[in-house]
C-alpha cells in the first residue's frame, strides 16, 4: 500500500545541493533506476548524482542536461513501472512513491535549468547535518 506522505530520515537521506540550490532528499535514492534502460552516460550520471554524501562532485553543463533530459523522458514513459520500483524499493524507507516521481521530475528540470546557466561546469553535493561544508 502506497504512503501518502513522507518522512525521510535526513542523515540517510541528506539533499542534494545543486549549484547551490537544495534539492528534495528523495532525488538521493535516484540511483534504483541505474539498471534501467539508459545511455552509458546517463548511466554513469545517474550513480555519480546521488553518491556525493559529504563530498562535492562535478560535471559538465551539457552532461547534466543531456542526462536529466532522458531520465525525465524516461519517467514519463514508464511512470507506472517507476513507480512500482519505487513502491517496492523505498517504500520501507518511508519513500512515497507518487511523491517520490514527483520530486524526481521535479529536481531533474530544476536541474537542466541551473546546468544551462552554470557557465560549463556543475558542482553538487549532499551534505550530512554532522558535516557542514
Amino acid at each position: 500500500m502506497q504512503k501518502m506522505t513522507q518522512q525521510l530520515d535526513e542523515m540517510e537521506w541528506p539533499p542534494i545541493e545543486f549549484e547551490g540550490e537544495l534539492l528534495p532528499p528523495s532525488l538521493k535514492a535516484i540511483s534504483i533506476l541505474v539498471n534501467h534502460d539508459f545511455s552509458e552516460s546517463t548511466g554513469d550520471w545517474i550513480w555519480r548524482l546521488p553518491h556525493c554524501k559529504d563530498t562535492w562532485k562535478d560535471g559538465q553543463a551539457e552532461w547534466c542536461i543531456s542526462a536529466a533530459s532522458e531520465i525525465i523522458c524516461y519517467l514519463h514513459d514508464y511512470r507506472e513501472d517507476v513507480l512500482r520500483d519505487i513502491d517496492e524499493r523505498l517504500n520501507s524507507d518511508g519513500f512515497c512513491a507518487q511523491r517520490t516521481l514527483d520530486e524526481w521530475i521535479m529536481a531533474l528540470s530544476r536541474i537542466k535549468e541551473l546546468a544551462a546557466s552554470s557557465g560549463g561546469l556543475c558542482r553538487w553535493i549532499a551534505q550530512s547535518a554532522t558535516n557542514p561544508a
